[in-house]
């Protein structure tokens, strides 16, 4: 039987009342700006001959006492509006690390490292107008150097020599990747990072093929990449409207915001690679990129809300996107969200009961972490 005393809850019952009353009249009271960034749409229309890519990829892992066991997988789909879904590539790979602090950090960018790949092997491949990303570009330029390079607060001394790894290893990352796209391989890391000499060289050449593949669809594909996410807690469209320092819509999410307008639609999208439009981190992030020489003048943010019974969807893209362009995607949503990234979704993950299984092909039989009494 729960040991929670309910009162402690109850305590809290009118101070909670009382902020999300305010938080709605903050809402309420910003409607004018609300409007003045959003362009009410029914999508009126049929999309025409658009054939859209898109995927998603997943992780998970068993813990042993001297090791563990990881399995990564990517899956991706084409639709074409007025078609169903079709079968694009898919690549499954399992590994082991040592008992590293670090290993929740790898895995994660094995996995987006799978999901670029997969992106840059159907925009390579597939004759396709847009890939959909399940998630934001702008959360991929943030990881280009934020993984791995500050943990609780701790900067990692290796991070701060990674622009000369990058200089030195660039040309043999690329080529394998392209090596093993050829092969249909969608392989977490490629050989040269795989068979680096020590843990810690491998790790920092792990973060620089993440750098080669975003540059490589940022710099080839940029007019069809797009994120799409149904969550974001950027809060960027409202406060330069925070005149006395304590209208704390000011740190809503913009995402909050926006679901709280009616009907069908989409914002005016920000330039967030434009410094007159957000304040300095959002800019320098976006722009850490050219010492690796890549340049992004145009990263745009903004929201759409395909269906009226359906959310608001955070979408961003290195290019302006039109009406026409959210028609088409609209063809290809179920309840106002992209069919092909649902069903990547479902089809990717990867249980407990995999892994269990993954476990028992490759024998492993080794006591696991929580099989320690301590």
């Amino acid at each position: 039987m729960s040991s929670l005393k309910y009162f402690y809850i109850l305590s809290k019952k009118e101070e909670i009342s009382k902020l999300i009353e305010r938080i709605k009249r903050e809402i309420d009271y910003k409607k004018q700006v609300i409007n003045d960034c959003w362009i009410n749409c029914n999508f009126e229309g049929s999309g025409q001959n658009y054939t859209f890519g898109g995927g998603d990829g997943s992780f998970n892992r068993i813990d042993y006492i001297d090791l563990c066991l990881y399995l990564v997988g990517s899956v991706s789909y084409t639709n074409k509006v007025g078609e169903g879904l079709e079968d694009s590539i898919s690549f499954w790979e399992p590994g082991i690390v040592i008992p590293y602090k670090y290993v929740e950090y790898r895995l994660k960018l094995y996995m987006i490292n799978m999901e670029l790949k997969t992106a840059l092997w159907n925009l390579k491949n597939r004759d396709i107008d847009c890939y959909l990303f399940d998630g934001s570009l702008y959360s991929l330029i943030i990881q280009s150097h934020t993984y791995g390079g500050r943990v609780n607060g701790e900067v990692r001394e290796d991070y701060r020599i990674i622009e000369e790894y990058y200089k030195d290893y660039k040309r043999d990352i690329k080529e394998e990747i392209y090596q093993d796209l050829d092969s249909n391989k969608l392989t977490p890391v490629t050989t040269t990072v795989k068979d680096a000499e020590d843990e810690k060289l491998r790790i920092i050449l792990e973060q620089v093929e993440y750098i080669v593949l975003l540059r490589e669809i940022v710099k080839n594909y940029w007019d069809k990449f797009v994120g799409v996410s149904k969550t974001s807690k950027m809060s960027i469209y409202f406060k330069k409207y925070n005149n006395n320092g304590t209208s704390i819509i000011k740190t809503i999410p913009d995402m909050g915001i926006f679901s709280s307008v009616e009907g069908t639609g989409y914002s005016k999208p920000v330039n967030l690679a434009d410094k007159n439009e957000v304040d300095y981190n959002i800019y320098y992030n976006i722009h850490y990129l050219k010492r690796f020489n890549l340049d992004i003048d145009e990263l745009y943010y903004q929201f759409v809300r395909l269906d009226s019974r359906g959310g608001v969807l955070n979408i961003t893209s290195l290019k302006k996107l039109d009406e026409e362009f959210f028609i088409n995607l609209r063809d290809i949503s179920v309840g106002g969200y992209p069919y092909i990234l649902k069903r990547s979704h479902e089809d990717v993950k990867i249980s407990d009961k995999d892994m269990e299984i993954c476990a028992k092909l490759l024998k492993l039989y080794e006591s696991r972490d929580r099989d320690v009494v301590i």
